[in-house]
């Protein structure tokens, strides 16, 4: 993999509306659906019966037998109303009452360090919702130097990781306390596009009597939060495919996970509710919101107004790498950090024509793959050398950011291309 001096991948609008704006916590909802897959790896088993009461913050599904899970916790006080393999639902009692039971844990060892993360719940916060009790299992095994703390959010129209930080410095710098004494990394980089002014100044004037933290203004540019050009224009490290970053040293994590997790240690709080930016052309009153995990799209929706407009597209997260959301049923999970509803005009795309040849999208690509290559391969019939020419080309390493779709002057679906020739890589694997 080659990297450029700098990679300047593409200048999206940033649509950062609610950026100035302070984050509300609205009304509870008369009940949430959670999801028991909201992380990465195994779901979890919930542990509840339909007619328990549950307190918020309540244990409600255990990790799943397998190497990569993350327990569950009730996000309001109030009454089980469902239970499946895939959901707990609870209706509210209104009183929004904690877990009696709840503590802030023992935190005097690694062992005891790597445990609370477990137990906490918390996730990447940044897109994977890889469980952080296995992101810091590295630190047995590695000398880590750098705490690489991402605060870039890229993504255009999500501004939560800024609130965070412009609103809970307090946690993101008891969290670095936690981490010095149980990772002993040398230095902790915070990784902010320059798009944040408030929250560099905010941060800087916090940290400005610490030698080990570096507020580093980052060019606002896409994808800068992704692991591998954050890593490069924040470090200067490249990390090769399959490598794992700890092996270099360096472990990332997201300045809202970051907060959350000394959240947790402080009180005992488990991860149950998530700020979430609520923008879009079709939102009639565009805010940051702080929603209990398993509240309803079409609820958060609703606390801001509803719309001005049919929304042509529901997005949960922002609109390169986010998913199109098909029911506004559906729940705000761990890792939700965004919802954009699009009106009309803002959601047509245009309709898709030949391959000219241009080489933007190769040139767009912060890895350097080629998305022409990819494309090429759906059509190849010899499965054999379909595989070889994907193998060659590194096609595991897209990491689906969108930029190659974005500079495409003939709107063809690469990103779809690609996700579709990843998964016929995992099936000859298979």
């Amino acid at each position: 993999m080659l990297f450029k001096k700098k990679i300047s991948a593409v200048h999206v609008p940033h649509c950062k509306s609610t950026q100035d704006m302070h984050s509300v916590r609205i009304a509870v909802p008369e009940s949430v659906t959670i999801p028991m897959s909201m992380h990465s790896g195994v779901p979890a088993v919930p542990v509840v019966a339909v007619g328990d009461h549950v307190y918020r913050g309540q244990l409600i599904a255990k990790e799943g037998e397998g190497r990569v899970s993350s327990p569950i916790h009730a996000s309001i006080s109030g009454s089980v109303t469902d239970v499946t393999d895939k959901y707990v639902s609870i209706k509210s009692d209104g009183k929004m009452e904690n877990d009696p039971a709840m503590k802030a844990p023992k935190l005097e060892t690694l062992d005891d360090f790597l445990d609370g993360c477990r137990k906490s719940g918390i996730v990447g916060l940044g897109g994977a919702a890889y469980p952080l009790h296995g992101k810091w299992e590295a630190v047995r095994k590695n000398k880590i130097e750098t705490v690489l703390i991402n605060g870039a959010e890229c993504e255009p129209y999500c501004t939560a990781d800024n609130r965070t930080m412009v609103e809970d410095s307090d946690h993101i710098k008891s969290g670095i306390e936690i981490l010095k004494r149980f990772v002993g990394a040398k230095e902790y980089v915070i990784g902010i596009e320059a798009n944040k002014p408030e929250a560099i100044a905010h941060l800087t004037e916090v940290f400005k009597d610490d030698p080990s933290v570096i507020v580093k203004t980052l060019e606002s540019v896409y994808p800068q939060g992704a692991k591998q050009v954050l890593l490069w224009n924040a470090t200067g490290k490249v990390v090769a495919a399959g490598q794992r970053l700890a092996s270099l040293g360096v472990i990332i994590t997201n300045v809202t996970t970051l907060a959350k997790m000394a959240l947790y240690f402080e009180t005992g709080m488990p991860l149950i509710e998530k700020c979430v930016s609520v923008d879009g052309s079709a939102v009639k009153e565009p805010k940051n919101i702080i929603v209990p995990i398993g509240t309803s799209f079409g609820y958060c929706l609703e606390a801001c107004g509803g719309f001005k407009e049919e929304p042509r597209k529901v997005i949960e997260g922002g609109p390169m790498m986010g998913r199109t959301v098909s029911d506004l049923n559906e729940s705000i999970v761990k890792a939700t950090n965004g919802i954009v509803a699009m009106g009309e005009k803002e959601a047509t795309l245009s309709e898709p024509s030949p391959c000219i040849h241009c080489g933007k999208c190769i040139e767009a690509c912060p890895l350097n793959l080629n998305p022409v290559a990819f494309a090429k391969a759906l059509n190849m019939e010899d499965e054999d050398e379909k595989e070889a020419l994907l193998k060659r080309e590194d096609v595991a390493q897209c990491m689906e950011c969108g930029c190659c779709a974005f500079v495409c002057p003939a709107h063809r679906p690469l990103v779809a291309n690609n996700r579709e020739d990843k998964r016929f890589m995992r099936s000859r694997r298979r």
